[in-house]
């Protein structure tokens, strides 16, 4: 398919987004309304991303007991890892997510922006290794071990909203909420305003290129939203999550860890003995 046609398609995909989400704003009830705007977002990502991928809504745990804060939509495998519901509400292994959104309407204040990067951030501070047990799935012969510290081996972690603050109030609020973070890991890795602006991280080079990668991260960023040349910000989170999602790893999991060992606490009873069986003599 020449790359023209595509481009195509996903500019749009993105026009009817966003002609979703005014059409959502004609919904008089507040709360209906919001709703009906995160959902047209979380349909556009079902359309995008690879038919292997569930994409739902829920808590993230691991094995140590930690769950996180309620998440909007969760991207997760569906192939390997049980999927846990508790009353219809979904709760994922914290090993069988690929990525995180904080899907909302609105971003009004710089509280409501910290409360979305503290939800990303209560994802990606559980532990993914089980104590550093845990392996990647693929060749048997090399049980690569998996790294919180690696890239490919944590959790994409972005905020969309189609109303967003200035563009100042969210680079500081970006900057000094990564400021209280004590390791990179826990960092969102994108922000999205559907309309307007995104932004990311720069890597420090000749010249500086644009990264969603917080290990590598020297600048923080946001899009001109007046440059006739930009790319759509949907096109943007669409692009950097299928760069992702085909190198991030595979994680497997303990069901010890998780349920429980294969046997308890017992009572036992002795079985009786059976002859040894005779190998067979010559017949007399």
């Amino acid at each position: 398919m020449p790359v023209n046609l595509v481009q195509d398609i996903l500019r749009s995909l993105d026009r009817d987004v966003l002609n979703q989400l005014d059409l959502a704003r004609s919904i008089g009830h507040p709360g209906e309304n919001g709703r009906a705007r995160e959902q047209v977002i979380a349909d556009y990502l079902r359309r995008t991303i690879p038919a292997d991928l569930g994409i739902s809504t829920g808590f993230v745990f691991d094995a140590k007991g930690h769950v996180s804060k309620q998440i909007d939509i969760v991207i997760y495998r569906t192939s390997h890892h049980p999927i846990l519901e508790i009353g219809g509400v979904k709760h994922f292994m914290v090993e069988s997510v690929v990525a995180v959104i904080e899907n909302k309407a609105s971003i009004a204040t710089t509280q409501a922006l910290r409360a979305a990067f503290e939800n990303i951030r209560s994802v990606k501070t559980l532990d993914r290794t089980n104590g550093g047990e845990n392996v990647l799935l693929g060749n048997p012969l090399f049980r690569t071990k998996a790294n919180p510290d690696e890239h490919q081996h944590q959790i994409f972690g972005a905020v969309v909203t189609e109303e967003s603050l200035t563009q100042d109030a969210v680079k500081t609020a970006w900057i000094d909420f990564l400021q209280e973070c004590p390791s990179r890991r826990e960092w969102p890795n994108l922000y999205v305003d559907v309309r307007h602006f995104s932004g990311a991280y720069l890597k420090r080079g000749e010249p500086p290129t644009a990264t969603t990668v917080a290990g590598d991260a020297d600048c923080l960023y946001l899009t001109d939203p007046r440059a006739t040349d930009r790319v759509p910000p949907l096109l943007e989170m669409t692009f950097e999550l299928l760069n992702f999602i085909p190198v991030a790893a595979t994680i497997d999991f303990s069901p010890t860890a998780y349920l429980f060992s294969k046997s308890g606490p017992f009572h036992w009873w002795r079985l009786p003995q059976t002859p040894t069986p005779q190998p067979p003599g010559d017949a007399v």
